[in-house]
This record gives structure tokens, sequence and C-alpha cells, in this order.
């Protein structure tokens, strides 16, 4: 008999192997080394699911950059900072067992988020496989084995990992760690991302001509308040699932704005610059200069490759974009948008730049001093 070539074998002959809910109910009090990845939404994965759990998220954008074979680092799929650590603790040594709601076979959707997920795992050099029946099997044959979240969204019961919330000594939820220390960036001429620290270096705030701080935190104080040499706008919001950042947008792109049109440099900063701080910059670029998330992420990405907003902040940037298709910005018949399509005067800075959905921008921004 002739064996197959590899391009006949199906995706689960090569890449996968599907196991049953008998053989995972053992795995649990057996195998120390197991990582169950729960690849359905937040909203379901807190409801119930498998003990032990962790909740792997895929925005539509890391979706397509993940189907577009960019580099995804699996870790940044997952929202919680101990489900990181025992993914990268385990992973490489034990078997990882990924699970939707209810796939049986899947040669029958080899597109789907759980065979993309599956061939990234094998592509880092995991021994990957997925659960035959999803979730919904495993509940019926053994609801002991699942959990779920108290009526406090705050309270955890013990084993759920895929959202566990730890606190830092200023008591901010899930801290954003940076990982290096290249801030600020400067985003457009006038706007610049960058970390507390920054907001703390009154050395770097004078280089770059900023009098404005857009402060992304709910504890860290505003260093030279009390001074009036800076404008401050304050937005107590933690990097955590549960929060609304969206409700400050308009706010929050206001105040940028009324920077820009002062000719001030102004300083958006959290924690460490990568979460919240940039889910204000997303927003503010998508509103102002009438780009989709896709290019105003991709945009600010350039610039900084290790951005890292949460998942419940790109959904938050998702149902924004939504809210955007009808404003006059995005229509392109308000002042601010014509500004980033048009030249203003002979005191302008243009830049460009291509995004992955291969279009090209030429923005030109007003910085003559005032």
């Amino acid at each position: 008999m002739f064996e197959k070539r590899q391009d006949e074998m199906t995706f689960e002959e090569t890449m996968a192997q599907g196991k049953g809910t008998e053989w995972l109910k053992k795995q649990l009090t057996t195998n120390d080394n197991l990582v169950l990845l729960d690849c359905r939404a937040s909203r379901d994965f807190t409801q119930s699911h498998i003990e032990g759990a962790i909740n792997v998220t895929l925005p539509s954008l890391l979706l397509r950059r993940l189907k577009k074979g960019h580099g995804v680092s699996f870790k940044t799929l997952i929202s919680s900072e101990h489900g990181k650590e025992k993914f990268l603790k385990k992973s490489q040594v034990g078997t990882v067992v990924l699970y939707d709601d209810h796939t049986s076979n899947l040669n029958d959707n080899t597109d789907g988020v759980l065979c993309l997920l599956l061939k990234k795992l094998k592509e880092d050099g995991c021994h990957a496989c997925y659960l035959q029946g999803g979730f919904s099997s495993f509940r019926k044959q053994y609801p002991d084995h699942c959990e779920r979240l108290d009526g406090d969204e705050n309270t955890l019961i013990t084993g759920i990992e895929g959202l566990n919330i730890n606190c830092n000594e200023s008591g901010d939820i899930n801290p954003e760690t940076p990982l290096d220390n290249t801030f600020p960036v400067e985003i457009l001429p006038y706007l610049f991302l960058g970390s507390a620290q920054d907001s703390k270096n009154m050395d770097m705030l004078s280089k770059h001509g900023i009098k404005y701080i857009l402060n992304v935190t709910p504890n860290i104080p505003n260093c030279f308040e009390s001074e009036g040499d800076f404008k401050y706008m304050q937005i107590p919001i933690s990097d955590h699932w549960s929060q609304n950042l969206s409700v400050f947008f308009p706010e929050a792109i206001g105040f940028i704005e009324e920077a820009r049109q002062a000719k001030c440099g102004i300083l958006v900063h959290c924690l460490a610059g990568i979460s919240r701080s940039v889910t204000v910059t997303v927003a503010y670029l998508m509103q102002k200069l009438a780009l989709s998330l896709n290019d105003a992420y991709d945009y600010v990405k350039k610039r900084k490759a290790n951005i890292s907003p949460n998942f419940n902040f790109m959904g938050q940037l998702l149902d924004f974009e939504s809210t955007l298709s009808s404003s006059p910005c995005r229509k392109g018949t308000c002042s601010c948008a014509l500004e980033g399509r048009k030249c203003l005067s002979p005191d302008t800075a243009l830049f460009s730049f291509s995004s992955s959905s291969e279009k090209s921008y030429e923005f030109q921004f007003d910085v003559s001093p005032s």
C-alpha cells in the first residue's frame, strides 16, 4: 500500500489529534503539565468552563494578523497574567488541549479559529490536541469538573485561572508590564505615548513641548499639577476586563484636540504605556484621521511594537468603530478630518505610512508655533 503524500493527508492526521471527554477527565487528575485552553467568548467562559482552563480570546484584528502569518506570540492571546505564566511554564513540556463549544471533527472546518490556533501551537513546537465535542459534551458528562464565577465578578471560585485578578501595591488590577524603556513615542507631531515614569520627567516634557498630560490611571498622581504649567485630565480606569474605557473616549479625544489646537505637545500615559493609553490613542486616530481600527492599530504598532491593549478594550474599540461610520470625521466633512488630508500651511509636517490592509496614507499637521 502506498503511503499518503503530505498534501493528501487531512489536518487531523498531520496536525492535531482529537481527544475524548473521558480521556480529558482522567488527565485533569493525573497530568500536572496539562494546559487547557478555552477558545470560547469571554462571556461564555465566565459563565462556566472546565476546571483549570485558561481563556483564549481572538479579536478580529489579531485573527486577521494570524491568518496572514504575521508574527503573533501565542501568549498575547491569553488575557490573564497568571494564564500567561502557566502557558509559558507548561506548554513546551506538557500537553496543550484546546476546546470550543461543540467541535467534533476539525476537518469539518479547517479555516476555523480552533484549527488556526492548533496550527500555531504546532508551529511553536507544542504537543497540542483538541477536545472532541467541545465544552458542551464535557459538561453533560462531567458537570462536577466545570467551574463558574460566583455572583460577585471579583470573587473567584478555586481553580479559575483565565480571569485571575492580582493587585499591585498601587492598587492597579492586572498591571501592565513594560517590555522596554523606549518611551515616549511620538505618534503624531504633537501626540506622545508614554508611561507613568515619563509623566514625572520634567526634562523630557520640556524637550517635546508637552503642556498637556492625559493620565489614564485611577491612582498615579499628576506630579506637576500644583505648579500650574501643565493641564491635566485623569481617567480613573484600571487595566482590567471589567472596565469601560470607551465612555471616556469623547472627553479624551476632545482633550487631545485642545492640545493640538493650542499647538502644544500632549502626553497620553497609563502605568506602562501599552494598554490603556494605547486604547485612547487608537480611538483618537480612528476618529480624527478617519482610520479603521485595523489601520489605526497598525499605525501605533509601527511606532511601538510592544503595545498590547487588553481584549476588553479591543472590543470597545470595535464597538467605537461601528459608531464612527456616520460621524462627520469619518465622512471627511469636519475640519479635523480635512486636516488629515490637506496641507494647512507651509508650517506643516508631512509623513506617510502603509497599513497591513495595503492602504497608504499621507498626513499633514499644522505644527507652527502659536
